[in-house]
């Protein structure tokens, strides 16, 4: 069982301040299918995963909506 004291200095770690400072966010259903509709292997979606889980449900799809006018672009060709 952690003491008082103990807790205060778990607290006062950089790294819990740190992850406590994030803003988490659980993806969206829409998000998340249109992760599934990507052409790309499963470990880039991890990246991707990656960058969006801290992102608003906003600003989750304007970057998705850029990567898909950005792929678009360069299958084009």
């Amino acid at each position: 069982m952690l003491k008082i004291s103990d807790q205060k200095k778990f607290e006062e770690l950089d790294v819990v301040k740190k992850y406590f400072d994030r803003i988490f966010t659980v993806l969206d259903a829409k998000i998340r299918e249109r992760l599934k509709d990507l052409n790309v292997s499963e470990e880039k979606k991890n990246i991707l995963l990656k960058e969006l889980a801290f992102l608003s449900d906003t600003k989750q799809s304007e970057y998705l909506d850029e990567l898909f006018i950005i792929w678009n672009k360069i299958f084009e060709k």
